[in-house]
């Protein structure tokens, strides 16, 4: 019926596998199941020609909604024909008649708040992210080497702690020979940065195309060449010869801001596209679960050289044995 997105609410257990779906490390609450459920969804309001009004937050999915416009039903119209169908389905399931109501929401306030909150900062001495709809802070130096950025839907603005501790030790490490392998990019931050410090190339992977499309452009609006870059949609856990043919040849330095729950089992195989000698730099590691990933990567021939906190999280950089 036209509709693409939806939330579902309800105190259903999670399963073991969606849990790990959920690359999590914060347990979900689901509450006592009560039976009940709540279906959340937004469409459109009918007659409304200004696109700027409805937005889902992310300019690459809003491109592809504009490019493929659905008929935008009037509300009573839109609940009249889900009943029908809902009745139509309770003949092969059991299934009760929904109450459904509608309200009219003007997201235009809100969809782009939290841009009020990511302001131009300094991540390292001599580095300042800056987000694209912001000016260059007074106290830049032209020394300075200054990253812009659009986060768009994918993580990473370099604002959390994860993100920090990844980049102030691929600055310490980085040289102009420098190739680079970031496994999970999101927004290709650490990746543009280690480039803009003078990183000779970088090869990003993400689960989520939406990351690797991010990246590609945040790239552009540094001015990188695409020869330096390149971005791809693969699971290194799960593509791992797709990977090896894509990356070519093993880099100096591998780096992982995602979660220890996945670092532990890529430490398995990363090794295996790492030069002898070379570095895997991981952090999205919650305090309380450092001993394990610790654990993990001495036990496959690992040599920590440096544990680093910040807040509740750690990073470790690690020589490639």
């Amino acid at each position: 019926m036209g509709i693409d997105g939806y939330e579902i609410k309800d105190h259903v257990p999670l399963t073991e596998k969606e849990e790990k779906q959920m690359y999590t490390d914060i347990p979900a609450d689901m509450g006592v199941d009560d039976g009940s459920s709540i279906l959340t969804f937004y469409t459109e309001v009918p007659g409304e020609e200004n696109t700027e009004f409805f937005s889902t937050g992310s300019s690459i999915r809003d491109e592809d909604m504009d490019n493929n416009k659905k008929e935008v039903l009037e509300p009573e119209v839109l609940i009249k024909r889900l009943k029908k169908k809902i009745k139509k389905i309770k003949k092969f399931t059991h299934i009760k008649m929904p109450q459904i109501n509608y309200s009219i929401e003007d997201d235009s306030q809100w969809k782009d708040k939290w841009k009020d909150n990511f302001k131009a900062f300094r991540v390292a001495d001599d580095i300042i992210i800056k987000p694209t709809w912001e000016e260059t802070p007074d106290d830049a130096d032209q020394n300075d080497i200054i990253m812009q950025i659009d986060p768009g839907s994918a993580f990473g603005t370099g604002t959390h702690e994860t993100t920090k501790l990844c980049l102030l030790s691929l600055r310490k490490y980085i040289t102009t020979e420098t190739t680079l392998l970031d496994a999970g990019c999101g927004s290709g931050i650490l990746a543009i940065c280690s480039l803009l410090c003078g990183a000779k190339s970088a090869f990003c992977l993400d689960i989520d195309p939406y990351a690797v499309e991010a990246t590609i452009e945040n790239a552009a609006l540094n001015n990188i060449e695409e020869t330096r870059i390149k971005a791809k949609h693969l699971n290194i856990l799960e593509d791992t010869e797709n990977v090896r043919n894509e990356l070519k040849e093993p880099v100096d330095i591998a780096v992982a801001n995602i979660l220890a729950d996945v670092i532990i089992p890529l430490s398995d195989c990363i090794a295996n596209f790492i030069k002898p000698g070379g570095l895997f730099i991981s952090s999205g590691i919650l305090a309380e679960k450092a001993d394990l990933v610790e654990e993990a990567l001495l036990k496959n021939n690992f040599e920590i050289i440096e544990k680093n906190t910040l807040g509740d999280w750690v990073s470790f950089v690690c020589k490639c044995k």
